[in-house]
């Protein structure tokens, strides 16, 4: 069987309505065969050589993050996302650093061209491809500047009067 990686998406959708009907006795049965397989798992990647080529199979790179088996750690995926992003930041005069990451909290500073903060809807796509990168990460704090006072002299005030 080879299924391409829409296929496997329809499955993951299918496979997780079922188990949002399943009955709660069967949750035990379940787990174990979960728990066998993370197992397995992770003798093929202490087996693998090429550990590159089974984190860049999508469905195999979730699997190795489900089971904490991704051979790389959470900096490295997130710094990854991050440069992923970079034709998007820059489209909207972004950047996006990453800041650290401690007891689960993922820290991102981030700013718009002028030393502003970024508009929401890329903050958000930024929080949802390091998400993506790193589920393991409790939470995501995005640190943006505030806006820069704009200062005003009694010269301008007074020409508008």
């Amino acid at each position: 069987m080879s299924w391409d990686d829409e296929r496997v998406r329809e499955h993951v959708r299918h496979l997780e309505g079922l188990l949002e009907r399943l009955d709660p006795a069967a949750e035990p049965a379940v787990r174990a065969l979960a728990e066998l397989y993370g197992e397995a798992l992770g003798r093929v990647v202490r087996l693998s050589a090429d550990t590159a080529a089974l984190t860049g199979d999508e469905l195999i790179r979730h699997l190795l993050l489900l089971h904490g088996l991704h051979p790389e750690t959470p900096e490295t995926r997130v710094r990854r996302a991050l440069g992923a992003l970079d034709g998007f930041l820059g489209e909207h005069r972004t950047s996006v650093e990453f800041a650290g990451i401690e007891d689960g909290t993922l820290r991102l500073t981030a700013a718009a061209a002028g030393r502003t903060a970024p508009p929401r809807p890329v903050l958000e796509a930024v929080e949802r491809a390091v998400r993506a990168a790193a589920p393991e990460v409790a939470r995501v704090d995005i640190a943006a500047p505030a806006p820069e006072p704009v200062l005003i002299t009694l010269d301008q005030l007074r020409s508008r009067v």
